[in-house]
């Protein structure tokens, strides 16, 4: 009887132990999601005005998607995916802030430098795709509500230019 008394008490000792060293887990708050934004641009037809449709050799079935993806409050991704381009070209790829005409010093719209702190890409075509990302030092709501800019990807098959956008494959509003 002893021994059956000494099992019991070793029994609910044992027990005792092994709940008290099991822990409460802590439930965590799930994390959102973070927000996205994606645009597609087609090939420069002239959409931004007269005299500015595309003018060179570069397939016109050309298109490009950009997304923008929520970092934090005060950053954000900015990815780049081109369709239909050739293979072993590098196409560079740019914001170009918005401006007064009268401020710029060939009377453009935008600021001819890019805005490196939003996108300025190289991007090699791997076949008949490229792509790329860049942090962006402005918010979600700012690339997507207020930034004023226009989004170019240059041809890769002509000298880059700043001020003739018949060399633009795309040319659109950033983020709209």
């Amino acid at each position: 009887m002893k021994t059956s008394k000494f099992f019991l008490l070793a029994l609910v000792l044992g027990s005792s132990l092994g709940f008290a060293s099991c822990k409460k887990e802590e439930m965590q708050a799930p994390q959102p999601e973070p927000r996205t934004a994606t645009f597609t641009y087609a090939f420069n037809t002239g959409q931004v005005g007269a005299g500015t449709a595309y003018d060179g050799m570069h397939p016109n079935n050309f298109t490009a998607t950009l997304k923008i993806t929520e970092i934090d409050g005060s950053k954000s991704k900015v990815e780049v995916m081109i369709n239909n381009a050739v293979a072993g070209q590098t196409y560079m790829v740019h914001a170009h802030d918005a401006a007064d005409p009268a401020t710029t010093p060939n009377g453009t719209l935008y600021n001819e430098t890019p805005n490196t702190n939003v996108l300025t890409l190289a991007l090699n075509a791997t076949g008949s795709m490229a792509m790329g990302s860049q942090e962006a030092n402005r918010s979600f709501d700012d690339l997507t509500k207020n930034y004023n800019a226009f989004f170019v990807i240059h041809d890769p098959m002509q000298a880059i230019s700043t001020t003739d956008l018949t060399t633009y494959l795309v040319v659109g509003v950033f983020g709209r």
